[in-house]
C-alpha cells in the first residue's frame, strides 16, 4: 500500500491512534486535576502562627514544680517539695536562657521551698513534744498520770 505522497523505498507510517469520543448524551471526562496543595509542617523552632502564644521554654517543667509544690503540702512530705524545687530551678534556667519569663516555675519554686521549710518545722515540733513525752513515761514508768494539768498515758 503505497500513498502518492510517499517516496519509493520509504517506510509506511503507522496510522494515528484513534481519538476518544464520548457517547452520545454524556458529557466527556474532566481532564485530570492536581491534587490541592496544603500547607508544610511547622519547622522545628519557629515561630508560632499569628495569634497563638510564644513558646516558652521550660514552661512544662514550672507548671511541674508548682504542682509538686501544692502536693507536698497535702501528700507526700519531703519527697514532693525537693523535686518540685529541682524543677522549678532547672525551669527557670531554661526560660532565662531563652530570654523570657516563666511565672509558673518562680511560682514553684517558692511554694516548694515554702513546703519543705513548713515541713521541717513540723517535724522539729513532733520530735520534741514525741521526745517530752517519752522521757516523761520513762521516769513516770507504765499507767496513766496526770502531770501538771496533762495526762500521759505510758504503756
Amino acid at each position: 500500500m503505497t500513498d502518492d505522497s510517499q517516496r519509493p523505498g520509504e517506510p509506511t507510517p503507522p496510522p494515528a491512534a484513534p481519538q476518544y469520543q464520548a457517547p452520545q448524551g454524556q458529557q466527556p471526562a474532566q481532564p485530570y486535576q492536581a491534587a490541592p496543595q496544603y500547607n508544610a509542617a511547622p519547622q522545628y523552632n519557629a515561630a508560632p502562627p499569628a495569634g497563638q502564644g510564644q513558646v516558652v521554654p521550660g514552661k512544662t517543667l514550672g507548671i511541674v514544680s508548682l504542682v509538686l509544690g501544692l502536693v507536698g503540702f497535702f501528700i507526700i512530705a519531703f519527697v514532693a517539695p525537693i523535686a518540685g524545687i529541682i524543677t522549678g530551678v532547672i525551669a527557670g534556667r531554661q526560660s532565662k536562657a531563652a530570654g523570657v519569663k516563666n511565672t509558673p516555675a518562680k511560682a514553684g519554686l517558692i511554694i516548694s521551698i515554702v513546703a519543705l521549710v513548713l515541713q521541717i518545722i513540723g517535724t522539729i515540733i513532733l520530735v520534741v513534744v514525741l521526745g517530752g513525752v517519752i522521757a516523761q513515761c520513762a521516769d513516770l514508768g507504765p499507767g496513766v498520770y496526770e502531770v501538771d494539768g496533762t495526762t500521759y498515758t505510758c504503756g
